[in-house]
C-alpha cells in the first residue's frame, strides 16, 4: 500500500493545489466532506501556502460514489514518488505510519489504481490532479461524522466550505510534531481568541459567518481564492 493522505511528505515535491478549483469540483460535485491539515489552518487566516488540500470525506457509498467520480474528473492518480507502507496503531492510541519495500505487485497496482467506494482505504493515498495535490484522509484526521460536528462554514469562491476547527487542528499540531508548526500553532491562537471575541458579540444562530468578516487575518487569503475564479 502507497503512503497514506496524512502521512509525512518530506522529501517529496508535489505541485501546489488549486484550492479554490478543487473545493469548487468537490462542492459541483455533491461531496460531503471537511477540509483538514494545512488548508483548513490556512483558511482560519493563518499566513501559508498548503502543499497539498487535505479533505475527510462521509464514508457512506453514495457519498465514496460521488467523490470517485470527482476524480476521475480531476485526473487524480497515486503520486508516483511516494513511499509505500501501512498505517499500524501504536500503544499510545497514536497512528504511525510503517515505511516498507515497495513489491512488483504495489507497483502495478498503484499504475492502475481506481478508488472502489465500496473500501474507504482505497482513497487514502497521496494523490496528484490537474489541479495539484489532493489527498483523501478517510479518518486518521478524525471520522466526518466527528469532525462536521464541530467544523466551522467559510466561503471560498461564493461557495460555502466546512473546515476543520480551530479546536481540532490544535490538538493535532500541538503534540510532539514538527518544528514548523509552532508558528501554526500561534497564529490558530490568535484566531480562536478572534472567533471568541466575535462570538461574544453575536447569537448563536451567526456562528457560520464568511471567513472574511470572521478572520481579518485571512482577508488576504480570501481574496486571492476569490479572484483565482
Amino acid at each position: 500500500m502507497a503512503m497514506g493522505a496524512s502521512a509525512t511528505n518530506a522529501g517529496i515535491e508535489r505541485d501546489s493545489p488549486d484550492v479554490a478549483t478543487l473545493l469548487e469540483a468537490l462542492s459541483e460535485g455533491g461531496v460531503n466532506h471537511v477540509v483538514t491539515g494545512s488548508a483548513a489552518v490556512m483558511l482560519h487566516g493563518v499566513d501559508l501556502a498548503p502543499g497539498d488540500l487535505d479533505i475527510t470525506p462521509a464514508l457512506d457509498f453514495e457519498n465514496l460514489t460521488r467523490l470517485a467520480a470527482v476524480l476521475e474528473s480531476i485526473g487524480a492518480r497515486q503520486y508516483p514518488d511516494a513511499p509505500f507502507g501501512h498505517w499500524e496503531l501504536g500503544d499510545d492510541g497514536e497512528r504511525q505510519w510503517i515505511q516498507t519495500a515497495a513489491t512488483p505487485e504495489d507497483v502495478a497496482a498503484r499504475a492502475s489504481w481506481r478508488p472502489d467506494p465500496s473500501a474507504p482505504s482505497s482513497f487514502d493515498f497521496l494523490l496528484q490532479t490537474n489541479h495539484g495535490a489532493l489527498d483523501v484522509v478517510p479518518t486518521v484526521s478524525g471520522t466526518y461524522e466527528a469532525l462536521i460536528a464541530r467544523a466551522s462554514a467559510v466561503r471560498v469562491a461564493g461557495f460555502e466550505v466546512w473546515i476543520e476547527s480551530v479546536e481540532d487542528l490544535l490538538a493535532t499540531l500541538t503534540v510532539p510534531r514538527r518544528g514548523k508548526d509552532r508558528d501554526r500553532v500561534q497564529q490558530l491562537r490568535e484566531a480562536q481568541r478572534a472567533r471568541c471575541a466575535l462570538w461574544n458579540r453575536v447569537d448563536a444562530a451567526d456562528y457560520g459567518v464568511d471567513l472574511q468578516e470572521t478572520f481579518p487575518h485571512a482577508r488576504a487569503t480570501h481574496r486571492n481564492l476569490t479572484d483565482a475564479k
